[in-house]
């Protein structure tokens, strides 16, 4: 087995002070800053006033697509330019952007999330589009530090949080699938891979009371959860650990409907309906999500009863990786019951 993980894990209250010191140890004396707009404005001027005390260079660029193309010749022209590291500073699509350029630019990438949107903060992976729009998720390396400041994640959107809890619980049947696969299908994915997704669910479902005030220290556990998860695809080699039935659900709303909800939200309320078919505890699951606010129906989704039948159709061809979608292999009238039973607010009828 050969993986990498995290040299610098980094969370606390005024993390952002630590960020030149991190660099530092790394040779960096120029940083190439991945970020957003609304993201520049907040912190733009506060990261740069830290590096520059520090005669570190920053380089902002903001990002408004993950599109591969497009990514492909920013890191061409950015080649050109002169910085000895890349850091992510923002939600998923800065961090993702951030970590897939340093991977092409053979950069060493610190991710600095400004919200628990997702477990992309922490893994090597990264979901961008592909030339026609459809979702792409990509195997890069992980961070080679990881800086969460507990009081920019504390002020992020509770929106954005919310998905995170619907991201970090979907590993629950994530893993149940990876296992299902590796007892019908001979999938070897490392024990311990899934141990650490696992236990990034659990520490959320079975502290849920407490996460449900978006403290500091509530963010504490939704980075450590975070983390975990990102660390478990790592040790994969792969995001099967933190990727089923779930994600597919996700993936296939992202294709045939763009745009409806977050992804860590459509991860959620695919979570419900995958524990459903597992024989899971699909309510408690339920009852976690809308305790801090997250979509618990396809209605909360945007999507009629049509559209979620027909996503779960769509789901299990768009990947090969078996789960409990490929073993039941169920038809439209099937699926039309469970959706009414587990994630509609419609009469079940």
């Amino acid at each position: 087995m050969n993986f990498k993980t995290p040299r610098h894990v980094i969370i606390r209250e005024e993390a952002l002070d630590d960020v030149p010191q991190v660099l530092k140890e790394y040779g960096c004396d120029s940083l190439l800053i991945v970020s957003d707009v609304n993201v520049r404005m907040l912190y733009g001027v506060r990261i740069e006033q830290i590096l520059l005390r520090m005669n570190i260079k920053p380089i902002f660029i903001n990002v408004s697509t993950n599109d591969r193309p497009t990514l492909d010749k920013m890191h061409v022209e950015l080649s050109t330019l002169d910085f000895d590291c890349v850091a992510g500073l923002g939600g998923g699509r800065p961090v993702d952007v951030g970590k897939y350029l340093a991977f092409k630019l053979e950069k060493p990438f610190i991710s600095i999330p400004t919200s628990i949107s997702h477990d992309g903060f922490a893994s090597p992976i990264v979901a961008l589009k592909d030339e026609n729009g459809n979702p792409l998720s990509l195997f890069t390396a992980p961070p080679i530090s990881v800086i969460v400041d507990l009081d920019v994640i504390s002020q992020a959107p509770r929106r954005l949080l919310a998905s995170g809890v619907g991201d970090l619980l979907g590993k629950i049947t994530s893993v149940a699938d990876a296992r299902l696969a590796a007892r019908e299908v001979g999938e070897h994915v490392p024990e311990s891979a899934l141990r650490m997704a696992e236990a990034a669910a659990h520490i959320v479902l079975e502290n849920i009371e407490s996460i449900v005030s978006f403290s500091k220290k509530s963010m504490t556990l939704l980075a450590e959860a975070g983390l975990l998860a990102g660390m478990s695809m790592s040790i994969a080699g792969s995001s099967r650990p933190c990727s089923g039935s779930e994600h597919l659900f996700s993936h296939a709303i992202d294709k045939l409907y763009p745009g409806r909800a977050l992804h860590g939200e459509q991860v959620g309320v695919g979570t419900i309906i995958a524990a459903y078919l597992h024989g899971m505890d699909w309510i408690r699951i339920k009852q976690a999500l809308n305790a801090v606010g997250a979509p618990t129906s396809i209605e909360d989704l945007h999507m009629t009863l049509d559209e979620a039948v027909t996503a779960l159709l769509l789901a299990p061809r768009l990947r090969d990786r078996y789960t409990i979608l490929h073993k039941l292999s169920l038809e439209d009238k099937e699926l039309r019951e469970i959706v009414l039973r587990t994630v509609s607010k419609a009469k079940h009828q």
